[in-house]
């Protein structure tokens, strides 16, 4: 999530002219659609935030009030949600908060990886490498999508770029993280001859960094 851009989102959309919204459904609208996609965007499209704001507008459309009276109260209960959550953004609540659950999510997959990994079978080798190659692809996307907006399934090359021009990624890390671009191939591609135990701990280590440095 780009704080700046989605509290410009919010001022823009705060900034409607209060008659016009009034007058006409389609601005009223805009106004329910773009608190609904903010609230994806930062919560999360199935979160308790989007749950309870739809519940509302539809126990308003339920109502036996008159259109006009049915397009103010959804007007002005979105306008509230806007308002707290912008300051909520403005404080970093809800970027701090999304980085530690991913942080703490992406640590248990790691452990699972590192626990078959001390098997020290062929089996568990290709297990850990599974585990530590979705590992590192999902810290890639979720940097891109916490630091640079990223929320299309771009290449992680493509990715990498956005990060290391928003200087999120930078010096020596960067040829690192591009350098293990084949390692997670060969690993979702089960050629397993091409992965030894000592590649899959040096993708583990290089996650556990990442996740220290940026989502944590």
């Amino acid at each position: 999530m780009d704080e700046e851009k989605t509290i410009a989102r919010i001022d823009e959309l705060l900034g409607m002219p209060s008659a016009k919204m009034q007058e006409t459904s389609t601005a009223a609208g805009e106004l329910y659609h773009g608190t609904v996609t903010l609230l994806g965007r930062t919560h999360g499209e199935n979160s308790h935030q989007v749950k309870t704001f739809n519940e509302a507008v539809a126990t308003f459309r339920k109502s036996k009030e008159s259109f006009w009276a049915i397009s103010l109260e959804t007007i002005q209960y979105s306008r509230g949600v806007l308002a707290s959550l912008k300051g909520e953004v403005e404080q970093g609540l809800i970027g701090n908060l999304r980085r530690e659950v991913t942080g703490e999510v992406l640590a248990d997959l790691l452990d699972l990886a590192k626990a078959a990994l001390h098997q020290g079978t062929d089996g568990s080798k290709n297990v850990a490498a599974v585990l530590a190659a979705a590992a590192f692809e999902d810290t890639l996307r979720r940097l891109g999508a916490l630091y640079c907006d990223i929320h299309a399934r771009e290449s992680l090359p493509d990715i990498l770029v956005r990060l290391k021009t928003a200087d999120i990624l930078k010096g020596s890390q960067i040829g690192v993280v591009q350098s293990h671009f084949q390692f997670r191939n060969d690993a979702m591609h089960a050629d397993w001859d091409k992965i030894d135990t000592v590649a899959v701990g040096t993708v583990i280590g290089l996650v556990q960094e990442l996740l220290l440095k940026h989502l944590s």
